[in-house]
C-alpha cells in the first residue's frame, strides 16, 4: 500500500519542473516573435494582393476601366494592415508610389482619417493598366511591404531581411510576389 507521503511531488521536484518550463519559454520566445511578425507580413501582402486583384478581376469581369477620376466609389472597405506591418514609401522600394501621389483625400479612412497621401493608377477593361505609358524605367511596378520594426535601423532605401514586394506587371495587370525569406 502507497501512503500519502509517497504519492506527493516534493518541493525540489517541483522547483526543477518549473525550472526546465522557464528554460524552454526563454528559447521560444525568439522563436515564437519571429513566427508572428513573418504571419503579420503574410496577413498583409495578402490583403494588398486581394485588393489589386479584385480591382483587376473587376475591370475584366464588367468591361469598364476601375479608378477614381476624381469620384470615389470603393470596391470594398478599407483594408487594414497589421499594426506591425507598414508599406515602405520609400519610391525606391514601392515604385507605384513614383507614379504621383495625391495629398487631398476625399474621404475618411479608419486609423489615418484624412491625414494621408495616396498614388493611384487605372486598371482597364482588357486587364492592361495606366502603367504601361509612364516613363519608368523597365516599367517595373510594385509595392513593399515590411515589418515596421525591421525598418527603424534600415537605411529607407535598403531592405530588410524579411519583406514581401508586390509587382504589377503593367501590360496585363497580373500580379507577381517576391519573398526572398519566407
Amino acid at each position: 500500500m502507497r501512503t500519502s507521503r509517497s504519492a506527493a511531488f516534493s518541493l525540489v521536484e517541483l522547483l526543477i519542473v518549473i525550472t526546465i518550463i522557464v528554460i524552454m519559454a526563454s528559447l521560444m520566445g525568439p522563436t515564437l516573435n519571429s513566427a508572428l511578425r513573418g504571419t503579420a507580413l503574410t496577413q498583409s501582402s495578402d490583403k494588398v494582393i486581394g485588393v489589386l486583384s479584385l480591382a483587376h478581376q473587376t475591370a475584366v469581369s464588367k468591361a469598364q476601366t476601375v479608378d477614381d477620376y476624381g469620384i470615389y466609389s470603393p470596391m470594398m472597405k478599407a483594408q487594414i494592415l497589421p499594426n506591425s506591418v507598414i508599406i515602405s514609401t520609400s519610391t525606391n522600394l514601392s515604385t507605384l508610389l513614383s507614379n504621383g501621389t495625391n495629398s487631398t483625400p476625399t474621404n475618411s479612412i479608419p486609423r489615418a482619417g484624412s491625414n494621408y497621401t495616396y498614388a493611384s493608377f487605372q486598371y482597364y477593361r482588357s486587364g492592361s493598366t495606366s502603367l504601361a505609358a509612364t516613363s519608368l524605367a523597365k516599367n517595373i511596378w510594385g509595392v513593399t511591404v515590411v515589418n515596421a520594426s525591421d525598418m527603424n535601423g534600415a537605411n529607407s532605401n535598403n531592405l530588410p531581411l524579411n519583406y514581401t514586394t508586390i509587382v504589377i506587371d503593367p501590360y496585363n495587370g497580373s500580379l507577381k510576389t517576391y519573398r526572398p525569406h519566407l
